[in-house]
């Protein structure tokens, strides 16, 4: 992914399912808050190197680096008063943690609830590959976000 050229390996990378796809006019309103976001974004006062993108009109996904060992629990913290204000301004729900993803056999992504999901993996429906919000970092990301069906976490 292009927006991650710029971080190495190690940067931390949070991942938020929409519970809904997200609509150009949402992704607007994302972009601006962004702005401002990264603009004010430290840890032990020094900028954070971040960016945010909207991800197949399904993701929202942050990524951060400092030149120190770690980011503070404050940078941390202000991840979740961004995704919390993003949610106020756009109507969006991106902090619930049962809401699943999967690219169906379309090529599509489709967003469901964690069981919906179990139940169609059982099933041996429409489900393609599955997307692990757990990454946490860029490396992570570019190796394990999106798994085949048969090797990923939920198997």
């Amino acid at each position: 992914m292009n927006f991650l050229a710029s971080f190495s390996l190690d940067a931390k990378v949070w991942v938020f399912i929409s519970k809904t796809k997200i609509s150009a006019s949402q992704n607007d309103i994302i972009a601006d808050s962004t702005q401002s976001f990264l603009k004010n974004w430290t840890s032990h006062g020094e900028k954070v190197h971040g960016d945010v993108i909207v991800y197949s009109d399904c993701f929202l996904i942050i990524c951060a680096e400092v030149s120190s060992d770690s980011m503070c629990g404050r940078a941390v913290d202000a991840t979740v008063r961004f995704v919390k204000d993003i949610e106020s301004k756009t109507g969006l729900c991106l902090l619930d943690r049962m809401t699943s993803s999967y690219r169906n056999k379309n090529g599509e992504v489709v967003i469901s609830s964690f069981n919906t999901l179990k139940n169609a993996i059982n099933s041996e429906s429409d489900v393609s590959s599955i997307f692990n919000p757990m990454v946490s970092t860029k490396k992570e990301f570019l190796s394990s976000f999106e798994q085949e069906l048969g090797k990923s976490w939920m198997d």
